[in-house]
């Protein structure tokens, strides 16, 4: 629709003052295409919705009508004089018509359906958009992925550099957005410094990805303005149709609480919303670590064992021996990503007994490092794209 749209726009703009050559045009649309163009056209200059045969009837008569008067009056009878003569006088679907400039109509209804001055899709489109894709996967079965991010104090941007400097920051991390979502991927500026994505057909561990990505493609980026750098970071979370809710308000709604999440969690990271203690994505992996006790005063302070699983905000692993909540332990955990094993403190938040002198230990990293969590982050990434195809 949105090619064929086009199509009659350029037309319009193209015979403005040759009314028989853009009749002759558009017939060759409609003989080509279809009814659906008189649908079209109809839409574009009355914004009265017709199903496609009622269109084409309604299109004959404006052009018989039109050539009616002009043989009355002894001189042509512009196109858009007769179906605005035709709407009110015969058909009657038309009260109060308003005589306006189309292509200052299409401005009107470009900013109401895109934000300046990221491009994204609006709020109020987006709300439409997305509303339509979660009944589309409740209807089929299929999972569906919201994103929600929040520039990181934001505030700090418009007050240090003024609020154009904002706008440019936001169009450029909108632009990271369009540049790593698919084309069936829904974008919108939701709210100041606010994104939110859609993606259909997506689960909790590719709609990850696709958010590690962003974040890591704003962390990066070096915004030159006027001459003065902009370092910006994201926070966001992850919900997921149907876990997580079954409508656009519950996806909106819990998305941003993961996001409050991540800000909690140091800001700069991607939180995945659960009702429960877990806040992020979690991988299998099992390698071999080093668990130092910080301030232990018993004589097993030191010892190695395997791990279990891993995520940016903690690991679990296995234990001979039980540990105290909330005892503080320094971890040290190598990867196939970084060249030194990693060294993160933790504080021991689960203990479950699996068997005789057998413990899983949960551990929730405390105050990590950026360079720590982006080789977490790393990580993960590759442990997810393994076992799975990316996106």
């Amino acid at each position: 629709m949105e090619i064929i749209r086009n199509a009659i726009l350029k037309c319009l703009d193209d015979f403005s003052s040759d009314d028989d050559k853009l009749i002759s045009e558009l017939n060759c649309i409609i003989e080509e295409v279809g009814a659906e163009v008189c649908q079209v056209i109809f839409k574009v200059l009355t914004h009265i919705n017709l199903a496609p045969d009622q269109a084409e009837d309604h299109w004959e008569q404006v052009i018989s009508h039109r050539n009616k008067m002009s043989e009355l009056l002894g001189r042509d009878f512009n196109l858009r004089t007769a179906i605005c003569d035709y709407y009110c006088t015969i058909n009657k679907s038309m009260k109060n018509p308003i005589v306006i400039e189309h292509r200052v109509l299409e401005d009107v209804l470009y900013s109401l359906r895109y934000d300046s001055p990221t491009g994204l899709y609006s709020r109020h489109t987006f709300y439409e958009m997305c509303s339509r894709e979660t009944a589309l996967a409740n209807r089929y079965g299929r999972e569906l992925s919201v994103l929600f991010f929040d520039l990181d104090d934001f505030k700090e941007v418009n007050d240090t550099f003024g609020h154009l400097a904002g706008d440019y920051a936001l169009e450029h991390v909108a632009r990271i957005v369009m540049e790593e979502i698919r084309v069936v991927d829904i974008a919108s500026r939701y709210g100041g410094e606010e994104i939110v994505v859609v993606l259909p057909e997506t689960g909790k561990a590719e709609a990850f990805l696709v958010a590690e990505r962003i974040r890591e493609k704003v962390e990066n980026m070096k915004l030159d303005y006027s001459g003065q750098i902009i370092n910006l970071t994201v926070s966001g979370g992850i919900a997921t149709l149907p876990l997580d809710a079954t409508d656009t308000e519950g996806l909106l709604r819990n998305s941003d609480i993961a996001v409050y999440k991540a800000k909690e969690s140091g800001k700069n990271n991607i939180v995945i919303y659960s009702d429960n203690r877990r806040r992020f994505i979690r991988v299998d992996f099992a390698t071999d670590i080093r668990v130092k006790e910080v301030y232990s005063k018993e004589k097993i302070d030191t010892w190695e064992t395997e791990s279990e699983d891993l995520s940016t905000g903690g690991i679990l692993f296995k234990c001979d021996h039980y540990v105290d909540l909330g005892t503080e332990v320094q971890l040290r955990i190598p990867t196939d990503m970084a060249v030194e094993p990693l060294l993160i403190v933790g504080t021991v938040v689960r203990v479950e007994k699996l068997g005789s002198n057998q413990f899983g230990i949960g551990i929730s990293f405390i105050n990590v490092e950026n360079t720590a969590k982006y080789e977490l982050s790393k990580c993960i990434r590759k442990c997810i794209c393994e076992k799975k195809a990316i996106r």
